[in-house]
């Protein structure tokens, strides 16, 4: 394990480190935590729909969904832009250049006019069209970065500034609509569908049962060796709210989900938080070493609402007893959820229910829309979990009980020793 260890630290964290503090990376990783708390805005009209089977009568509170997590993707192609522009020191011109990133999103959205109005397919303003609001907010960022120190005006100028900033946005605002005007009307490309061309690989990897595994096991691995899950987020995140806003359609259309891998599929696996450590705090809360037991009153309560940094950097960060159950935990737990749902056993996530501080269980019940059948699943990942890691624990207690002894008999010498020097 210790060559395992040596090789990551050496080779693999530094390209990590080099990636996500790179300064595109992290523009979007930013991008992606801005649209959190309207995804959980959704989670109330999720659950009011769930009471809505039972109570008729209740008003539909579905555009309150249609209007928060219904366009994140309208929100990301106005941040990326922004927050670069907040990052070059230029916030004058940042919420400009945030409407530039709507007005170039809504450009290649193609409207079509007919006697009524202009129509817009509103699916493409929400996850589904995510992707994409990242693809052109990153090139209406590119070319306000490309732009950001040119003026027409010098320093000492006596303009005003606010005016000053109306014509130095000008280009950059010209640049990124035409480029979007380029590519959409003159060369006919549909920009949705060619991201989407683009991205198909990936999702289509991402929602197969070796993908599952392999994301999981790349996240839970470095998180072992102490590098947070949160690293590789704004991959994750972007592919899962896409698939459960298709689930979402596919339901509302009479049909089912068929996306596994969507937002909310950790709660099946991520048992107190990744890893699935809720097992081990409540192993620690009865140890007979003094460090893990007091590690499980600290822990166990956090760690029923999906709470476990403390638990893993105190016990399973580079403790080698930990490796292999975090191998095991990593394949089984992921690969059993997703056959789970590939054999219709429950149903896969199509409710976007943002609440990952709520015990798992729930998790699971609201996210299938009312499924009893995936909190079995939940319940069955525990008792694997359980089973995993029970007999590392058992060895790593060992060790630390011997530890206890040890110095417990170094403390009792001392004493001894210290004792026996007054009386002489």
């Amino acid at each position: 394990m210790k060559a395992i260890q040596a090789w990551i630290e050496t080779y693999l964290v530094p390209i990590i480190n080099k990636i996500t503090n790179s300064y595109w990376f992290s523009i979007i990783a930013d991008a992606i935590l801005y649209i959190v708390p309207f995804s959980m805005v959704s989670t109330i009209p999720s659950l009011w729909s769930i009471l809505r089977r039972f109570v008729p009568s209740l008003p539909d509170l579905t555009p309150l969904n249609t209007y928060s997590f219904g366009l994140i993707g309208l929100f990301v192609v106005f941040i990326i832009p922004y927050n670069t522009l907040v990052k070059e020191e230029k916030k004058d011109r940042a919420m400009i250049a945030g409407f530039t990133g709507i007005g170039a999103f809504m450009l290649c959205m193609n409207a079509k006019t007919v006697a009524e109005g202009t129509l817009f397919n509103i699916s493409q303003f929400g996850a589904g069209g995510m992707f994409t609001s990242m693809f052109i907010g990153f090139i209406v960022a590119f070319i306000y970065k490309c732009m950001v120190r040119f003026s027409f005006f010098g320093e000492d100028s006596v303009i005003p500034d606010f005016v000053k900033n109306w014509f130095d946005n000008i280009i950059s605002i010209f640049l990124s609509l035409l480029a979007g005007y380029l590519l959409t009307f003159t060369f006919n490309i549909d920009v949705f569908a060619m991201v989407q061309v683009v991205m198909s690989p990936i999702k289509g990897f991402a929602q197969s049962l070796p993908g599952v595994i392999l994301i999981c096991f790349l996240q839970n691995i470095f998180y072992f060796f102490g590098i947070s899950g949160w690293v590789f987020t704004p991959v994750t995140r972007s592919i899962t709210q896409a698939a459960i806003a298709e689930n979402a359609a596919m339901v509302a259309a009479g049909g089912t989900a068929t996306n596994i891998y969507a937002y909310g599929f950790s709660r099946y696996h991520h048992i107190g938080g990744q890893l699935a450590t809720l097992p081990l705090a409540f192993m620690m809360l009865f140890s007979k070493s003094k460090k893990y037991k007091l590690l499980g009153r600290a822990t166990i309560i956090p760690s029923i609402f999906n709470i476990n940094e403390p638990l893993v950097y105190g016990t399973v960060v580079n403790n080698p007893f930990m490796f292999i159950p975090v191998v095991l935990i990593s394949i089984i737990l992921p690969g059993f959820s997703y056959l789970w749902f590939q054999f219709g056993w429950g149903t896969i996530n199509y409710v976007n229910f943002d609440m990952n501080f709520l015990p798992n269980a729930i998790s699971a019940f609201m996210m299938s829309g009312g499924d009893f059948r995936n909190v079995i699943l939940v319940l069955i990942n525990i008792v694997l979990a359980t089973l995993i890691w029970y007999p590392f624990f058992k060895a790593s207690e060992k060790f630390e009980v011997t530890k206890d002894a040890e110095r417990e008999k170094q403390k009792a010498s001392k004493k001894a020793a210290k004792k026996l020097a007054v009386q002489e």
